[in-house]
């Protein structure tokens, strides 16, 4: 979402130099490395694409496979979401509930996306449909409760597709990102002036810097929440109550 080698740079080195006074500007550090990582990928320094090559490709002009690519991450971070769910299923002594209904449903989901993207025929997705259904079943010893699991298998695999869906945004603000940049580049080529170039391109990388880096921020978090951590995490746990104080001693002669 943020691919440049500059920005990234300065967004490094803003995190080094603020680290010891605020311990969220550690944050900048791996978003600043992560950014230059992608610069070096897209092929961007300080908003440019002309000053060194792009080891994978320039996102505005292949949009499609920068849309995509995200959307095959998804699949990967959501089923990984799904198998950690196992794990702390396994830990809290249901793992065989967890076998029955919810390895069903990831059987269910890989299936219909690798019936999406034509890769597989449709049988994946029915056996993890049947899987799922039986399990229910099995789970709670009685047809209403079966019937009940498919309002849930209804709501649940339409929330997983949002979901997948949703990492979409990442490409899509890769692509912002670089089409700010192309504008900023623009409006500097269109200066009579190198002095007002150069003015243009710093005002405007700092723009972007202050912008998309808040705005990438807000996305990665919204992701990482209540994309992936929803996928295992759930309120569920012991309420936490904390000792009571020791009681006071008291000295003196009496």
């Amino acid at each position: 979402m943020f691919g440049d080698l500059g920005q990234g740079l300065v967004l490094l080195a803003a995190g080094w130099w603020l680290r010891k006074c605020f311990q969220v500007a550690r944050l900048l550090l791996v978003g600043g490395a992560g950014a230059m990582l992608f610069g070096l990928l897209f092929g961007s320094l300080f908003a440019r694409e002309d000053l060194i090559p792009a080891l994978w490709l320039h996102p505005l002009e292949e949009p499609m496979r920068v849309l995509l690519v995200p959307l095959a991450f998804a699949v990967l971070l959501l089923s990984l979401g799904q198998l950690l769910a196992g794990l702390g299923a396994m830990r809290r002594g249901v793992l065989g509930r967890w076998l029955l209904t919810d390895a069903g449903f990831l059987l269910l989901y890989l299936g219909l996306i690798a019936l999406i993207i034509g890769a597989t025929p449709a049988w994946p997705a029915l056996l993890g449909l049947g899987w799922y259904l039986v399990g229910s079943f099995l789970v709670e010893r009685r047809l209403l409760g079966a019937l009940a699991a498919l309002g849930h298998l209804a709501e649940g695999g339409f929330q997983i597709l949002v979901n997948t869906l949703s990492f979409a945004r990442v490409g899509a603000f890769a692509l912002a990102h670089a089409a700010l940049s192309a504008a900023v580049v623009t409006m500097a080529e269109a200066v009579g002036s190198w002095i007002g170039a150069v003015l243009i391109m710093v005002l405007g990388n700092l723009v972007i810097i202050l912008l998309e880096g808040l705005v990438v921020s807000i996305q990665t978090t919204r992701l990482v929440l209540f994309e992936f951590f929803n996928r295992f995490l759930q309120g569920k746990g012991r309420v936490f109550r904390p000792l009571p104080p020791p009681p006071a001693l008291m000295t003196g002669v009496t």
